[in-house]
C-alpha cells in the first residue's frame, strides 16, 4: 500500500493501524554475551541461571530472562527468582482458574461483551458502528462494503473516534482518529499524522475477518490529559473471585507515551506503573524502549511526575472491576483496563 504524497506519510513508529507487533529483540544469547564483556556477571553463570528458571514453577525462557534483567543481582537484590513467571506458566494458571472457556467467547468479544456489561448498569466505551465485510442485513450501525465504509469515515459528525477488531487484543489492529479533512481525502489520526482515506480503508479490511468496531472516543480525566495528551490510560486490574466475592490482586498503569494513542506496554516508549492497591499512588514507573525497559520518574512528553501520584478517581476504578467481576462470574480470574474519566471511571475492556 502507498501512502499519497510525502506530507501524509508517517512518523516513525506511527502507522494508520498496527498490523502486528514489532520483532523482540534479536539474540537473547548474544544480549548475554555483551553482558559477560562488561564484566558484570559470568557468561556460563548467567546462562545456569537461566536454565534453572526455565526447568522451576516459573517456566521462564531465556526471552524473559533477559527482557526482564533478572541476570542482574544488585536490581534483584533480596528477591527469590524463583517466584517470577513466565508466559508458559501464566497460561496454565489462566485455564486452571478460568476452566469454564465456554464463556471466553463473551469477555473476548467487544461487541457482546459491551452488551452485556452496559446492560447491567457498566459504563463502557459507546460503539457507535461496526463494519462486516458482506454480512448481516443494512442498518443504521452495520458498514457492509467499502463505499459504506467510506461514506461514514467522511461524515464530521462521527469524530473523534477509536476503531479495533472486534476480536483483537493488546491493540493491535487498533486506530484513533481526530477527523476526515476532505481537501485532501484523508484522515488526521490523534498523534498529528495524516492517513489517505484508501491507506485506512484497505488497514481496516484487513482487519476486519470478524468486525471493526468504531467507538466514540472518550476524553480522560483532567489529571490525565495534563501527564499524557487526549490518551487514555487505562488501569489493569487484576480479580480473582474467592467465595464469590471478588478481590483485585494485582494492578498497574499503562501510560502511552511518544508516537502512541494506545496504551500497552509492548509499544516502545510507553509506560508502565506499579500501583499501591489500597491508595492507587505509582511507587515505581518503567518505560519500554526497542530493547530494554528503562526507570523512570516523569513522564517522557511532558515532565509530568508519574512516581507519587495518584491514579484518578481510585475508588471508582476499583469499585468498577469488582463490580464487574460480580457480573462475569463464570470466569473467576480477570484482568480488567479501566478508564479513569471526569465523570469517575469506564470500563475499555476485559
Amino acid at each position: 500500500m502507498t501512502m499519497m504524497a510525502t506530507t501524509l506519510q508517517n512518523p516513525p513508529g506511527a502507522n494508520a493501524v498496527d498490523i502486528e507487533k514489532p520483532a523482540g529483540a534479536a539474540g537473547s544469547g548474544d544480549a548475554l554475551s555483551r553482558i559477560a564483556s562488561a564484566g558484570k556477571r559470568s557468561y556460563l553463570g548467567m546462562l545456569a541461571e537461566a536454565l534453572m528458571l526455565r526447568c522451576g514453577a516459573g517456566r521462564l525462557s531465556l526471552d524473559e530472562y533477559v527482557q526482564w534483567k533478572l541476570f542482574d543481582n544488585e536490581l534483584y537484590s533480596g528477591a527469590d527468582k524463583r517466584a517470577f513467571i513466565g508466559i508458559k506458566a501464566t497460561r496454565k494458571v489462566w485455564f486452571q482458574a478460568n476452566y469454564q472457556v465456554s464463556h471466553f467467547a463473551l469477555a473476548n468479544n467487544k461487541i457482546a461483551s459491551g452488551i452485556w456489561f452496559a446492560t447491567h448498569g457498566i459504563p463502557v466505551l459507546p460503539t457507535i458502528a461496526i463494519f462486516h465485510e458482506a454480512v448481516g442485513r443494512p442498518g443504521p450501525f452495520l458498514l457492509r462494503n467499502d463505499d459504506d465504509l467510506r461514506a461514514y469515515l467522511r461524515n464530521s459528525e462521527h469524530y473523534p473516534l477509536f476503531g479495533k477488531p472486534i476480536d483483537g487484543y493488546q491493540s493491535i489492529g487498533s486506530a484513533s482518529v481526530e477527523r476526515y479533512e476532505p481537501e485532501r481525502d484523508c484522515l488526521l489520526m490523534t498523534m498529528g499524522h495524516r492517513v489517505s482515506l484508501d491507506t485506512f480503508v484497505e488497514y481496516v479490511k484487513a482487519h476486519a475477518r470478524t468486525g471493526y468496531q468504531f467507538q466514540l472516543r472518550v476524553t480522560p480525566h483532567a489529571a490525565v490529559r495534563e501527564m499524557c495528551g487526549d490518551r487514555l490510560a487505562t488501569v489493569r486490574l487484576l480479580t480473582i473471585l474467592m467465595d464469590g466475592k471478588p478481590q483485585i490482586i494485582r494492578a498497574c498503569w499503562k501510560i502511552p507515551a511518544g508516537v502512541h494513542a494506545a496504551d500497552n506496554f509492548w509499544r516502545p516508549g510507553n509506560v508502565l506503573a506499579e500501583l499501591d492497591l489500597a491508595s492507587g499512588r505509582v511507587l515505581r514507573a518503567i518505560r519500554r524502549s526497542e530493547n530494554d525497559c528503562d526507570e523512570i520518574t516523569h513522564h517522557p512528553d511532558t515532565g509530568v511526575r508519574i512516581t507519587g501520584t495518584v491514579v484518578p478517581n481510585w475508588s471508582e476504578v476499583t469499585q468498577l472491576a469488582c463490580d464487574s467481576a460480580r457480573i462475569l462470574d463464570e470466569l473467576p480470574l480477570v484482568g480488567w483496563d479501566i478508564a479513569p474519566v471526569d465523570s469517575g471511571a469506564i470500563l475499555a475492556e476485559a
